[in-house]
């Protein structure tokens, strides 16, 4: 057993916002502080969540990398594992120049976290490459889904024992009071008595929000007193506004938000409609909020709402979609059987605190 604290250094390539991001950020806030000392790499810049854990008091380096073939910055990220000596390294992302410093570094163990992402757009040649190169060098891989996990071992021939579903959890206690729902309403000038149906995601052609207005535009053909929000940003959005204009659809784009769970408590349903997603953190979100999700089953979604808190179709159909929805809004029994589902779901299957033991029990296997 090694004495004194368990060292780990995650390295990701920037501290803005995504799942990577916000893993890393519960590791460090419910990790076990008598046991583990973690620090934080940033391969290009420290971005908010630098700053956060500047702030409480953490060791945070940020490299300064412009690209992935920054050679002479990424050569510091073999100094800071010279000087730090981590038992292990928690890699989260899938630079080629930081991977080939990691793999040649002996004296630690290594763990690659799969979050996803564009892994799932195409069979590209340099996902190929990434894994032919890198995996041997992991003794353990985690991947966001089982999803992932299958999409991950298509890619090469990867030791299947050494590829581990890790499912994130979330914290529900911010997304638990629905007290101010008429205060949020108020300041977004909707009406007290309309129900509200929304998306949360970035602007991309991934999270199909051009479905989200197709759909909207079926609703709104039944129920004319429903309010639609898209809260995010991102590349398409000026090109979603004016398709939603022109299908004479009233969608409110509120762009980026800090106040998520405030947002979320006005919900009345919120609306899946990715193209495709290797976990979606979001509808654990929505659960927390007690709130219906209904939307089209891809990828890890599927494995989330299976275990309940929603209904998502197999087929890409708006008018199914609309039509569900307004059966939702309207049968208030299960509405709130499905509303109860997904929070029981989340406390039973994506606790924050429960996935945050669970990685520190990978660590230690590992370790011993």
């Amino acid at each position: 057993m090694i004495p004194g604290k368990i060292r780990i250094l995650h390295v990701l390539w920037s501290g803005h916002s995504g799942g990577a991001e916000r893993l890393v950020k519960d590791i460090i806030t419910f990790h076990d502080r008598a046991q583990f000392d973690h620090q934080v790499c940033f391969l290009s810049n420290g971005g908010w969540l630098g700053q956060t854990f500047s702030k409480q008091g953490m060791t945070v380096s940020c490299l300064g990398m412009k690209n992935g073939f920054s050679l002479i910055k990424g050569f510091r990220l073999k100094n800071l594992l010279n000087a730090y000596q981590p038992h292990i390294i928690h890699s989260h992302c899938r630079n080629f120049f930081s991977n080939f410093i990691i793999s040649h570094t002996q004296r630690s163990l290594k763990i690659y976290f799969e979050h996803g992402g564009d892994l799932l757009s195409k069979k590209s040649k340099r996902d190929i490459l990434f894994y032919y190169l890198f995996s041997r060098c992991y003794e353990l891989i985690l991947a966001n889904s089982e999803y992932i996990r299958e999409r991950i071992l298509s890619l090469n021939k990867i030791d299947p024992e050494k590829v581990r579903t890790f499912y994130i959890g979330i914290d529900p206690c911010p997304y638990k009071s629905k007290k101010d729902q008429d205060r949020i309403k108020k300041l977004l000038d909707i009406d007290e008595h309309s129900k509200v149906i929304g998306i949360i995601c970035r602007l991309v052609e991934q999270k199909g929000v051009d479905d989200f207005i197709e759909t909207a535009h079926e609703i709104m053909k039944k129920d004319e007193d429903i309010v639609f929000l898209v809260v995010g940003e991102g590349e398409k959005r000026s090109e979603l506004e004016k398709k939603a204009s022109d299908a004479g659809v009233g969608i409110r784009f509120l762009g980026d938000r800090k106040d998520i769970p405030d947002i979320l408590r006005i919900f009345d349903i919120f609306l899946f409609t990715s193209k495709w997603e290797p976990f979606g953190i979001v509808l654990l979100e929505a659960m927390a909020a007690q709130i219906p999700i209904l939307g089209f089953a891809v990828g890890g979604a599927r494995e989330i709402i299976e275990k309940g808190g929603g209904i998502l179709l197999d087929r890409r159909d708006h008018k199914a979609l609309a039509r569900l929805a307004i059966r939702v809004l309207r049968d208030h029994e299960l509405y709130n059987k499905l509303a109860a589902q997904g929070y029981s779901n989340l406390i039973d299957n994506f606790h924050v605190k429960e996935s945050i033991k669970r990685l520190e029990q990978a660590y230690m296997q590992l370790i011993v």
